[in-house]
């Protein structure tokens, strides 16, 4: 980061502010994490209408409870509903599509894929934001993508449809973030996590009483409903990380999230990365830093005493993926 931004920054927020930022952040992707091993977990054994239906619901409670301990649960009224359908719809999709994925393969491939968001970002800012993005950026992209088609190996058999759910959810997941971005000035960052988890609690509830579901065994129910209440946890952690600390601070511990899924899948399922995915998601988290440097650079401000303008990373990262989950 130059010397300039990095000035502004400690001057807008002190150092003890970027510490506990830095906390929020570390403790936040690994609950995450958490939530994402006990949908794998219980993904066996139950629709995944099911799953999503109870992740959602139990993902309420701390954000509720947060907002009534903050100023009350009406902080979360909007005047742009069309904003939070429209990013709740594509929540959905790329929940059922995600979860898909962490059913089928490990907790770190699936990670892999998903770390390509913050390079879908850059992409698609250009024809949704009309934003303009320089050669350097467009070079990371590039980058980036071979990174993926190294992950994917088209004609090996990566491109399974799991595969490929976690690239669309990495997608809507973009998008959504995008439409956020434009829009958060004038809106509450809890109630982005609230509709969407809200919004997919309902349409999959009714998906249960339209098709029936399992009655879940004890241990887990509280597989779920605890991984449901972690990753709702996690997202209030990882959005106080973004108000304590620069984002450009904040931002690269997502990739944390490879070390706990590498963790997880071993402890739990002994799955060992393949070393062309590792090689592959190396490709795509240098290039995703890269841009990172770039939009903080980009956006640094003239003068010292000027506020730092936000950067793609100064809302919850892209690549989460659970109904709220915007990283990036």
């Amino acid at each position: 980061m130059p010397a300039a931004a990095t000035m502004t920054l400690t001057l807008a927020q002190p150092r003890a502010s970027v510490a506990a930022g830095i906390g929020f952040a570390c403790l936040g992707f690994a609950l995450y994490t958490c939530m994402d091993t006990a949908v794998k977990w219980v993904s066996a054994g139950f629709p995944l209408y099911q799953v999503i239906f109870f992740n959602s619901a139990f993902g309420l409670l701390p954000m509720l409870a947060y907002a009534q301990l903050t100023g009350g649960v009406g902080q979360m009224r909007t005047r742009r509903l069309w904003l939070h359908a429209t990013r709740s719809a594509m929540g959905l999709a790329g929940s059922f599509t995600c979860f898909h994925a962490y059913a089928e393969l490990p907790i770190a491939d699936v990670y892999a894929v998903l770390f390509c968001a913050p390079l879908l970002i850059t992409a698609l800012s250009v024809p949704i934001l009309g934003e303009s993005v320089g050669w350097r950026r467009w070079t990371a992209v590039g980058v980036g993508f071979i990174g993926v088609m190294v992950m994917l190996r088209p004609g090996a058999g990566m491109a399974n449809p799991a595969v490929l759910g976690a690239l669309f959810s990495a997608v809507v997941n973009a998008v959504g973030f995008l439409l956020l971005r434009r829009f958060i000035a004038n809106e509450n960052r809890i109630s982005f996590g609230f509709y969407a988890n809200a919004t997919t609690a309902i349409v999959t509830g009714l998906m249960m009483l339209a098709f029936g579901g399992v009655m879940p065994a004890l241990h887990d129910l509280l597989a779920i409903a605890i991984g449901g209440v972690l990753g709702g946890t996690a997202y209030l952690f990882v959005t106080n990380a973004y108000r304590q600390a620069p984002a450009a601070v904040v931002a690269p511990f997502q990739y944390s999230q490879m070390i706990w899924g590498v963790v997880s899948g071993y402890l739990l399922w002994r799955d060992v990365p393949d070393p062309t995915m590792l090689i592959g998601c190396g490709i795509v988290i240098a290039s995703g830093l890269y841009i990172l440097h770039r939009e903080t650079v980009r956006q640094a401000p003239v003068t010292q005493g000027a506020a730092p303008a936000a950067t793609v990373a100064s809302v919850p990262s892209p690549i989460r993926t659970s109904p709220d989950r915007a990283p990036g």
